[in-house]
């Protein structure tokens, strides 16, 4: 005796079922495993690395042996000019930190860090600085190297938008921050030196007036 078989009908609206119940579970799975994700807490050498990368100024987090364990661009490069390897700190950086190794308890108490500069042909004076500082519950090295040109270079910058300097007053104004006398610029950049003067003069006259203005609208 054969068995009744279920109207085709029946069959299709069954298959349909299981398939719809199969995606659910599927985009359910995948949604809980995002938000397991996004609730993971970023490692704090990750949220390092994210933060040098935008920085202007070298940075370097190095182990307390002298291994570079994360760097940005501005600090490779510098590491580079000293030929030190991607790894391990260069002779120069490193006798600093041995400095700051030996006074840790000094330093991390009153929370500073020791500077020291070098001085490299094709840069300049480099600042570097070493504090004794933890990650994750591991004493490692914050390294600072300023590029002092650079930093001249960034004030000259800075300060041309905020006072609004001409082309020709920012040049003049780097080369006044750099410690340039009014000879050597006139001789650098082909004017006289009353010309400098009064470049200089117009400068300092845009900086009161920015000033008394941002006095102005505190007391307003």
């Amino acid at each position: 005796m054969k068995t009744a078989q279920p109207p085709a009908a029946h069959l299709s609206i069954v298959r349909e079922s299981i398939v719809r119940e199969s995606i659910v579970r599927e985009s359910s799975v995948r949604e809980n495993i995002g938000q397991e994700k996004a609730a993971q807490p970023a490692s704090p050498i990750g949220i390092f690395q994210a933060i040098l990368g935008n920085l202007q100024d070298g940075f370097i987090i190095a182990s307390q042996t002298g291994h570079i364990q994360q760097s940005n661009a501005p600090a490779q490069r510098i590491c580079n000019l000293l030929g030190s390897t991607k790894s391990t700190l260069p002779a120069e950086i490193w006798q600093v930190c041995q400095a700051a190794l030996k006074r840790k308890d000094v330093l991390s108490f009153n929370k500073i860090g020791l500077d020291a500069d070098i001085i490299l042909p094709d840069v300049g004076t480099v600042r570097i600085r070493v504090q004794n500082i933890t990650i994750a519950d591991r004493p490692c090295l914050l390294i600072v190297l300023e590029d002092r040109q650079q930093t001249i270079r960034n004030k000259a910058l800075s300060d041309a938008a905020l006072y609004d300097l001409t082309e020709r007053e920012t040049e003049i104004w780097q080369m006044r921050l750099r410690g340039a006398a009014y000879k050597e610029i006139s001789t650098a950049l082909w004017i006289s030196v009353d010309t400098v003067k009064k470049h200089v003069k117009n400068i300092l006259a845009k900086q009161r007036s920015h000033q008394d203005d941002m006095e102005y609208a505190l007391m307003a």
